[in-house]
């Protein structure tokens, strides 16, 4: 007799409906229904129908056990919204390019269409709800109208996303594929102004426009010992990535472009199926720490497999987690995915967003579009302080001949505190001859 238990809706199964029940020997997976022709052939289905329970069939993949319940015909419903396609406004044309094609056909025909001067959804579609949430959000925070506020650029991320089965009575969940998009919108002096004035009623002290971003952050990175012009920054913040180039007495040349740290934890956060913020930050912190399996209470395994051990016993509430290794000590990752797992998504997300923003932006402020043409590029930024990124910058920009590494601002601070350090030294007169005038 089948004995099924741990159901979370269990009164939800239908009576007097067919059912099926799989349970793989020991060390093994099931195999008939984790395998959508093995459904279909038990349950006499159509090639339409077949074609419905992929996703059932994929959640129950590497399970040991499962079973799938005929429903009444009508009893699960989904809604399906289409993805849509993105329209590409550029100087001289205008590009639609489907979402279905995947993240590098978009970024393909982003590079396609510069420079960008906007960027649309398709009406009634996944992305055109996006896109034009996008535009109220800028219109709430600006008091513009939104048929005047522009996307400047966009970047498009592969990834994997788990996906709720429509019907599944376990929480059952398979895993889709999906396109993570960042949007940039310039912001005009208005909306500045208002930020100062807001600034200046909180503190009570005067406030005023600085200048542009990039030349305050190089002046504020030229700080770091051993760092001289010419030089190149990548400043990796939250929400932008940001490269601007300073040659000796002429204007600096800067790029800003969508996508950084935030969209790195938003990917981290959704491949993993974590809690998101403001509820978790835990794909935060998985972003910012190296990870460690508590193997006994007297010694851990690091990612890289090496091992640690401790003279006096761990929290025995560590026992067999998978931990981050913080400046606090360890802290348990309330998730059942493996060392293994949580680092290859991790380090994915990081080359998708750093890595391929990096080349993107180096290659627009570089001359003649020639990143090899660069010597020497320092890396600022609150992501600056990330453990691996500068590896992983060192590993790819290296088969172009081009020294990078960290800044380390005013000489003690690290990456952190370019702009403000900048501003500063603009406000006293100090090395501005040296970014130039244009």
């Amino acid at each position: 007799i089948p004995i099924v238990d741990e159901v979370h809706l269990v009164d939800h199964v239908p009576l007097g409906m067919l059912a099926a029940v799989e349970v793989a020997d020991h060390g093994q997976a099931i195999a008939q229904l984790s395998n959508p022709y093995g459904i279909a052939t038990l349950f006499k289905l159509t090639p339409q129908e077949t074609a419905l329970i992929i996703p059932i069939a994929k959640a129950l993949i590497g399970l040991r056990s499962a079973v799938v319940v005929r429903t009444p015909a009508g009893d699960v419903q989904t809604r399906r919204i289409p993805a849509g396609a993105l329209h590409l406004v550029g100087e001289r044309q205008t590009v639609s390019v489907a979402m279905d094609g995947g993240a590098d056909a978009i970024m393909e025909a982003v590079a396609g269409v510069q420079p960008l001067r906007d960027v649309t959804g398709e009406p009634g579609t996944n992305v055109g709800g996006m896109v034009e949430r996008v535009r109220r959000t800028m219109s709430n925070v600006g008091g513009k109208p939104t048929f005047e506020i522009a996307i400047r650029d966009v970047l498009a991320v592969d990834c994997l996303v788990p996906q709720r089965v429509a019907g599944g009575l376990a929480q059952e969940f398979s895993m889709e594929n999906a396109v993570g998009l960042a949007a940039m919108v310039n912001t005009d002096r208005l909306l500045m102004e208002r930020l100062a004035e807001a600034l200046h009623a909180e503190l009570g002290v005067g406030v005023e426009l600085g200048g542009v971003e990039a030349n305050m952050a190089i002046l504020g990175t030229l700080t770091t010992p051993g760092i001289d012009v010419p030089l190149a920054i990548l400043d990796l913040g939250a929400g932008s990535t940001d490269a601007a180039i300073l040659t000796e007495g002429k204007p600096v040349r800067s790029m800003h472009l969508a996508g950084a740290g935030d969209m790195v934890t938003m990917l981290i956060q959704r491949e993993l199926d974590l809690p998101g913020y403001p509820e978790s930050d835990v794909a935060e912190h998985i972003k910012r720490w190296p990870l460690a399996k508590v193997e006994s209470l007297f010694h851990i395994r690091h990612e890289d497999n090496s091992v640690k051990f401790f003279k006096e016993p761990l929290d025995p509430s560590l026992f067999g987690r998978v931990a981050l290794i913080t400046r606090d000590g360890l802290v348990p990752i309330p998730t059942a995915h493996t060392v293994d797992r949580i680092r290859t998504v991790r380090r994915e997300a990081k080359r998708r967003v750093f890595v391929r923003n990096a080349i993107r932006a180096l290659t627009a402020v570089a001359p003649g579009g020639n990143i090899r043409a660069l010597q020497f590029v320092a890396v600022v930024g609150g992501s600056g302080l990330d453990f691996e990124v500068a590896r992983m910058l060192t590993d790819i920009l290296a088969p172009y001949g081009i020294v990078i590494g960290t800044a380390n601002i005013r000489g003690h601070l690290g990456p952190i505190n370019a702009v403000a350090t900048g501003l500063v030294l603009s406000r006293c007169g100090t090395m501005e001859g040296r970014i130039g005038h244009g």
